[in-house]
């Protein structure tokens, strides 16, 4: 079986080049986190300086940790997903599904060892310097140093591995389900959009989002509104990305519409690719919205943050002023009071910028290297359809188009179903923060939530557009005689 799966993987490396990309980038992050608070841990003690990394590793590991191995399990089901013919053709020969199943199980699990094992190499060399830069800039305290750490490595190599492979196990269960038969046809037409597995882990997201909603809402004070409001659109956004195999189906409809109207083929076309390939287009759809969705939900969040620490400085000032007093003491006494709650409050906001970019730098390199891979991934496999598509008359020109329209589709459905998400996040929060939302919508930082609408995007359009291009360089009989 080792021998079987090295040679399966050697003759489908490409497959697994985006797969090996993430998981180094998650070991590298994870193992840096993990090593960072254990150094923390080895100098502190007193506990202050490991609370603030424990605090770090939650936050950072929480968002850009959990938004790697997302993309590390949505790679894998579409890896999976795609070799479903392959799988009903070797069941149809005698392959049993325990073969098949220890056989992808078995590639997953060799790529993940030496991706993690490479990413925590990486995590362990930029740990120190990660190390100094967060003392540098106030968010630890001074005192620890880097160094070799082998828990963080062991965290980086053993819980991306576990990801990898626990994902490739769940992507399996479906085409070994059902018969030989069954699995052939459905490579081809796709008779059930949303897997059973899928939708009971979507309901269980909802519960889980409704308990933290709750919980959050037994405790007072703005910023444990927002903290819920954090939970709350986390777990909303992973509800989401289980359920997307129903919801890109409408949103595809809808958005191919102008497609029809101004290309009448290629919009056409890409309508009909998109109804039929329901699987394909969620999966591509996953990554815009975990970038979307949990970028917005970050920038949202400070910005609220900010408000609520200025807040108080105003209102105790005010306050102060209407002692009897001279005019003159009364100011000063103003004054003073402002400035004794303007420079935590300005060192609170100091911190939360630097906390933001913390989190934003590995969430936006894991999201656009996780939306180029999918699309990547996805686009380069159709490249029988593509053949056949200009062996029955299409022309390059319509073919791109087509591809325009489908990568529309896909942006459209990420970033609607993400601001979906997230409006509800926000006007849960308006409510527990008793602000109107006339209010709220001033303190959102458009700017920065169109750049990242954008961003998505302008990534979608590369990812399908750029291996598109290189697919169709290749005479469609090169194509058909290779596969």
């Amino acid at each position: 079986m080792f021998f079987l799966v090295l040679g399966s993987l050697r003759t489908r490396l490409w497959q697994y080049a985006g797969v090996l990309v993430v998981v180094v980038m998650s070991s590298a992050l994870v193992t840096t986190l993990a090593t960072v608070l254990d150094r923390v841990h080895q100098v502190s003690a007193e506990g202050g300086a490991e609370k603030a990394a424990g605090s770090l590793l939650g936050l950072v590991g929480g968002t850009s940790g959990l938004t790697a191995w997302l993309l590390v399990v949505n790679t894998m089901s579409l890896v999976v997903q795609q070799r479903r013919r392959e799988i009903g053709a070797l069941r149809t020969i005698g392959a049993t599904p325990r073969q098949l199943r220890l056989e992808i199980v078995g590639e997953s699990l060799v790529i993940s060892l030496a991706g993690a094992a490479a990413g925590a190499g990486i995590g362990l060399a930029t740990a120190g310097p990660t190390l100094a830069w967060l003392i540098r800039n106030g968010i630890l305290e001074p005192g620890p140093t880097g160094g070799p750490s082998l828990p963080g490595f062991t965290a980086g190599v053993l819980g991306t591995t576990c990801i990898a492979v626990l994902a490739a196990w769940a992507a399996t269960n479906g085409p070994m389900r059902i018969s030989p038969i069954a699995a052939l046809r459905e490579a081809e037409v796709e008779r059930r959009a949303m897997p059973t597995g899928r939708a009971v882990g979507a309901l269980v997201m909802l519960g889980l989002a409704w308990a933290s909603w709750d919980w959050y809402g037994r405790r007072s004070g703005p910023h444990e509104a927002i903290n819920g409001t954090m939970a709350l659109c986390l777990l909303l956004i992973l509800s989401a990305w289980l359920l997307l195999p129903l919801l890109v189906r409408p949103i595809a409809a809808l958005s191919a519409v102008p497609g029809r109207l101004l290309s009448r083929y290629s919009g056409t076309l890409a309508a009909a690719n998109s109804a039929a390939a329901t699987r394909r287009v969620a999966a591509m759809a996953g990554p815009v919205l975990i970038a979307a969705g949990l970028s917005a939900i970050l920038l949202c969040g400070n910005s609220v943050s900010q408000h609520t620490d200025s807040r108080p400085a105003v209102v105790s000032a005010s306050t102060r002023t209407t002692e009897p007093a001279a005019p003159e003491t009364a100011n000063e006494r103003a004054a003073k009071e402002t400035r004794q709650h303007q420079a935590p409050a300005d060192t609170r906001q100091e911190r939360n910028a630097v906390g933001l970019r913390i989190l934003m730098v590995p969430l936006i390199t894991f999201s656009a290297i996780g939306i180029l891979n999918t699309l990547l991934l996805a686009t380069r496999r159709r490249r029988q359809e593509f053949a056949t598509l200009r062996l029955t008359g299409s022309t390059r020109g319509q073919l791109l188009r087509m591809l325009g329209w489908e990568s529309a589709a896909v942006v459209l459905s990420g970033l609607s179903t993400a601001t979906a998400v997230v409006s509800v996040s926000l006007a849960g929060l308006a409510s527990r923060l008793s602000l109107p939302t006339p209010d709220l919508l001033t303190l959102l930082p458009w700017g920065p939530l169109a750049q990242v609408a954008l961003g998505c995007a302008a990534l979608g359009l590369l990812g399908v557009l750029v291996p598109g291009l290189l697919v169709l360089r290749v005479h469609p009989s090169q194509v058909a005689r290779a596969d």
